[in-house]
């Protein structure tokens, strides 16, 4: 810019004040005429500010800088070939859009863009230098043949003798400027770390796609999540990608925003003075705000489940079953990565949710697998455990009460998740009915009951013995074996004497004979043992040999009511005419069963009984008529 209006830029001008004042009034008359036809958007009435030199380096003829008005706002020359603006009298109020240059040529919008961000990026500063090489990029952008390498420049700086790296500055500066041109883009690459953790890659990007340096970019993080480490929410954007560490602080989405509130459109503002022959001012840059954002999703629901075991596979009636839960969150069939079990960001503790343990039974036959549970299977009861997280929990304990088949099925219903609101976070899960860890089998227990047809018997006869059956289970359950289907009465004996009670059979117990009843619930009464043959005392032990389903049992051997003593055979009563005992002989077997109820209380045949008392009443009217007839009388 000239220092004084006898400097000339590229050609001889004639000082102004010398002007006659008619040819003043001409040249102003044809300026408003010319500026009334000029294709300039956004025309505004002149200002009365005034612009003076500020930051820059005086050359040899002119100088090279920024101006500032006396309100603190700085601009730039932009017509080298014109005057400076201590001769452009008024600036009208502004102007902004695509620059045209003062030979009607239109910047391209890469030109514009590079020429706004120059502006915003150093047209601000305070250092001499640096304005400087501003001015001089400004000039190479704006004014016709000033281009770098043109002949019009490189008279200019061989005419100013600036230094060399003032010059070289302000080519640098030309080159980002239009590799930093705008529009603008803002990156935001985001990915999920673990535990909790994000990072985000920001950069901004020109038309060309390379990162911007020197804007201002800002963070702010929506939702519970927060900037994390040494993060900042404010900073100037490089070369390099700027890494962002975010952590979830709670239960939810958000997002993360991040805004370059000031970037360099494709665009400036500039000042037209009120001659035409004075070098208009470029104001500023135009700014546009470009944002973007990343969500941050939500966390997932994940899928708890439960492997579970009974406590006890086999077990007796009345005794109590438990449940054994092995914990986890369930492995996905998609091949997708695994969902863990949820933490509650910040305080680390897991969700916890119940299992609900339902025991049914008791089943008749072996539950089958399936989905859901059939309908009309009766219910032990339900049993509820919390657990907090992944592990092994044992569930509360419930009685099996009768024979049969039970088996547990799980549930775990979302809404008992704690704390409540990460109930939206937990699958239902139900197990299946049926499953062969989960059942617990309890056999039946037959009970029986036994008594013999007699106690006291002679040698030659036989008993039977009457036997009740209870606690069986349905013929269905036994396995096919035909001994699961009989109950064996076993007969030990001639023993010497009445046995004594006890649990197993004695060594050398003799097994006299054997017979089968029924193996079912109800009243039998078995086929005769083989007939006595020797006396003694006899014992009968029923056994059932039980199967798979149905434990075995042995009853006592030495039973009362399963015992029998057996005397010999009474011998015959005499008949001989001569024989006249003066007293009525007993009759009966004077063995070990002699002086006992025989007739009442052995069981003897009724035949046997009467062909005695026969033989008794006419043995008594033989001697009562032998009697009568010695003594001459008859019986009255």
């Amino acid at each position: 810019m000239p220092l004084k209006p006898a400097v000339r830029p590229l050609r001889p001008r004639s000082n102004p004040r010398t002007t006659p004042l008619p040819t003043a009034i001409c040249i102003l008359l044809l300026a408003v005429l010319l500026l009334a036809h000029q294709p300039l958007p956004g025309y505004a009435a002149p200002t009365g500010r005034e612009w003076r030199p500020a930051s820059g380096v005086h050359g040899a003829e002119h100088f090279v800088g920024q101006y500032r008005n006396n309100e603190g706002e700085t601009a730039y020359c932009t017509d080298f070939e014109r005057l400076s603006p201590a001769h452009a009298g008024a600036y009208d109020g502004g102007h902004h859009g695509g620059f045209i240059r003062s030979d009607g040529t239109r910047l391209t919008e890469r030109e514009n863009a590079g020429l706004s961000y120059l502006l915003h990026r150093w047209g601000g500063t305070s250092d001499n230098a640096t304005a400087a090489s501003v001015q001089l990029a400004v000039w190479a952008l704006t004014s016709p043949g000033m281009a770098w390498g043109s002949s019009g420049m490189d008279r200019i700086l061989q005419a100013e003798k600036l230094p060399a790296a003032v010059i070289q500055q302000a080519q640098v500066m030309t080159s980002a400027a239009l590799t930093n041109a705008g529009p603008y883009e803002v990156h935001i690459d985001l990915a999920e770390t673990g535990d909790g953790l994000y990072t985000a890659g920001v950069s901004v990007r020109g038309t060309d796609g390379n990162p911007v340096d020197g804007l201002t970019a800002e963070a702010r993080v929506t939702g519970p999540f927060g900037l994390a480490g040494n993060s900042p929410d404010s900073w100037t954007t490089g070369e390099a990608v700027e890494q962002l560490t975010l952590e979830r602080t709670g239960l939810g989405a958000g997002t993360l925003e991040v805004a370059i509130p000031r970037t360099p459109a494709a665009e400036v503002e500039w000042l037209i003075p009120s001659r035409t022959d004075a070098q208009r001012l470029l104001v500023a840059a135009v700014l546009d705000r470009r944002d973007a954002s990343a969500a941050l999703a939500d966390l997932p629901a994940f899928q708890p489940v439960v492997a579970t075991r009974t406590s006890a596979a086999r077990t007796e009636a009345g005794s109590e079953v438990h449940d054994v839960l092995t914990v986890s969150s369930a492995e996905p069939t998609d091949g997708s990565e695994p969902i863990p079990w949820l933490v509650i960001p910040g305080s680390q503790e897991p969700v916890s949710v119940e299992v609900v343990s339902t025991l049914w039974g008791p089943l008749a036959a072996p539950p089958t697998l399936r989905d859901a549970v059939p309908h009309g299977t009766p219910q032990v009861g339900t049993v509820t455990t919390r657990v907090n997280g992944p592990g092994t929990y044992n569930t509360d304990a419930l009685e099996v009460p009768t024979p049969g088949w039970y088996v547990w099925t799980e549930t775990i219903p979302s809404e008992s998740a704690l704390p409540a609101e990460a109930a939206k976070y937990v699958r239902t899960w139900q197990s299946r009915f049926g499953i062969t860890e989960e059942t617990t089998f309890v056999p039946w227990r037959p009970s029986i009951t036994t008594r013999l047809s007699a106690h006291e018997a002679f040698v030659g006869e036989s008993v039977t013995d009457s036997v009740t059956v209870d606690g069986l289970g349905p013929e269905e359950t036994f396995d096919g074996k035909e001994a699961a289907r009989q109950i064996r009465l076993s007969m030990y004996g001639p023993l010497p004497e009445r046995p004594v009670l006890q649990s197993a059979i004695p060594p050398g117990a003799r097994l006299h004979s054997e017979t089968m009843v029924p193996a079912s619930n109800g009243h039998h009464v078995s086929k005769h043992f083989a007939p006595f043959t020797e006396p003694g005392c006899y014992t009968v032990v029923a056994s059932f040999a039980g199967d798979s389903h149905t434990d075995p049992l042995t009853t006592p051997f030495g039973e009362q009511s399963e015992t029998i003593c057996v005397d010999s055979a009474p011998a015959p009563a005499a008949s001989s005419p001569a024989a006249e005992p003066s007293e009525p002989q007993k009759v009966g077997n004077q063995g070990p069963a002699a002086g006992r109820e025989q007739l009442a209380q052995t069981g003897v045949r009724t035949e046997v009984a009467a062909g005695a008392g026969l033989l008794l009443l006419g043995t008594g009217l033989a001697c009562l008529q032998r009697r009568i007839r010695s003594s001459g009388r008859s019986p009255s």
